[in-house]
């Protein structure tokens, strides 16, 4: 029964991030000896919320997730897309604030692995590689977010935009979807309502982005942040 149930799970404890690197004898050790969560969700649920606690850590097997930050004062929103397989901030189980500080909402059936704190810290102390893996995990975000810190300031309402876009993005490809309007984005990166509105235009203009009111849609943030480099 032990060899069965390793047999199920390997490939997909293979499959995401904290796991490659490990045997097979190392996942049928660590089936045999660490509780594992396994959770379905359907269409439209919220998986872990803004401001919930973290004790578990969230493993993304299948399907999609909308990723959905807020301002602190709510006066504007990002979504985005998270694709398996993925694991859901694992900075947030440790550190001064645990606490998830995105939202996450399926777009179809998803399936989770769930590993709670214990268990991380238990995996984290036996295995080198599982360690070295979260350890890569959350350096490699907290790197990435110091290096937007030293970026050249940006010369003109484009690129103050685009700054503005990467800095707030979970991930820094991919569709965006941005609830805002154009003062409260003016507003954000010290410009005038005008100018604002003609950049608006001129990337519409350009395919770059697709204008709603009060919403502004990025079908790919990779092509907006080159267009503007």
């Amino acid at each position: 029964m032990k060899n069965t149930k390793a047999f199920f799970i390997y490939d997909n404890l293979l499959g995401l991030p904290l796991f490659q690197g490990m045997n097979r004898s190392d996942i049928e050790e660590v089936v045999a000896h660490v509780k594992f969560g396994f959770e379905r969700y359907s269409t439209n649920k919220v998986v872990v919320r803004e401001g919930m606690s973290c004790h578990v850590l969230y493993f993304l097997l299948k399907g999609r997730l909308t990723v959905c930050t807020s301002s602190a004062d709510h006066s504007y929103s990002f979504e985005e897309e998270l694709s398996a397989p993925d694991m859901l901030q694992p900075e947030c189980l440790f550190g001064l604030t645990q606490r998830y500080t995105r939202t996450f909402v399926t777009q179809g059936r998803c399936d989770f692995f769930t590993i709670d704190k214990q268990a991380v810290m238990r995996l984290t102390d036996e295995y080198t590689i599982f360690r070295l893996n979260l350890m890569n995990a959350v350096t490699t975000r907290a790197q990435r977010l110091s290096a937007r810190l030293w970026h050249p300031a940006p010369t003109d309402t484009r690129q103050r935009i685009v700054r503005f876009i990467e800095t707030h993005c979970f991930r820094p490809v991919g569709a965006k979807t941005i609830r805002m309007t154009v003062e409260c984005l003016a507003l954000q990166i010290n410009a005038n309502c005008q100018e604002v509105s003609a950049a608006l235009k001129q990337f519409a203009s350009d395919g770059l982005i697709e204008k709603k009111r009060g919403m502004i849609i990025v079908p790919a943030l990779q092509n907006l942040s080159q267009a503007c480099k």
